[in-house]
């Protein structure tokens, strides 16, 4: 099944029209393919889905959370720190007809991948954090998606100091970095992952993992 049908069977699921389903799977095609995005792409989007509807008996309500990953993205913009507030007030004005609290809620959450009280929550943001605990070229590969879409904003050099300081250590300081046992085997993989990017951004060897014209500065 491709992801453009996936939508609109939650959408029929949700009582959304054929018509409206179609104009909002044009709307959601649209944003993720904003050229900035690398990572952040419909790629994602399907990951997190396929993710979904593996564990979807785990979930308490399983089609509020696909609610959720499908606009959990959608607004992205690596200037800014509310995309996760704005992207839940893209659903809610989206899709006004339906009540669409618990989905905001648990894109907000996305923002700092906290444990929550609501275990559909904590499921939801693994799956969003299971790159993490990926084989390395793929780790590899969403790292270098998120520098790309950093590098016009900061440059080379705040990022690496900001990715480094602001999300990767703080990240390995975590007790667990996943919160339930469905993710709980990538704990030791992900932790890899964290140290070994690291590693590259303190001995300069990122650079060579750029992509195309992107060239860092020295």
């Amino acid at each position: 099944m491709t992801l453009k049908d996936r939508w609109h069977d939650l959408a029929r699921a949700l009582g959304v029209g054929e018509a409206e389903g179609a104009v909002v799977w044009q709307r959601l095609s649209g944003v993720y393919g904003e050229p900035h995005r690398h990572y952040h792409t419909l790629t994602h989007i399907d990951a997190v889905i396929h993710d979904l509807d593996r564990l979807a008996q785990a979930f308490v309500a399983p089609d509020e959370a696909a609610l959720a990953l499908f606009f959990h993205d959608v607004v992205y913009d690596p200037a800014r720190s509310d995309n996760e507030d704005r992207s839940a007030e893209y659903l809610r004005d989206t899709l006004p007809e339906l009540d669409t609290t618990h989905a905001q809620s648990m894109i907000r959450a996305t923002r700092h991948h906290r444990g929550d009280a609501d275990p559909d929550t904590n499921l939801l943001l693994d799956i969003d954090m299971a790159i993490l605990a990926a084989d390395w070229p793929d780790y590899l590969a969403y790292a270098r998606g998120v520098y790309r879409e950093y590098l016009p904003v900061y440059g080379h050099d705040a990022y690496a100091a900001g990715r480094v300081a602001l999300f990767l250590e703080p990240t390995l300081a975590r007790t667990h970095l996943f919160l339930t046992d469905a993710f709980a085997a990538g704990e030791t993989t992900a932790r890899e992952n964290l140290n070994r990017e690291i590693a590259l951004w303190r001995d300069g060897g990122f650079a060579t993992y750029s992509n195309g014209a992107i060239t860092p500065a020295p």
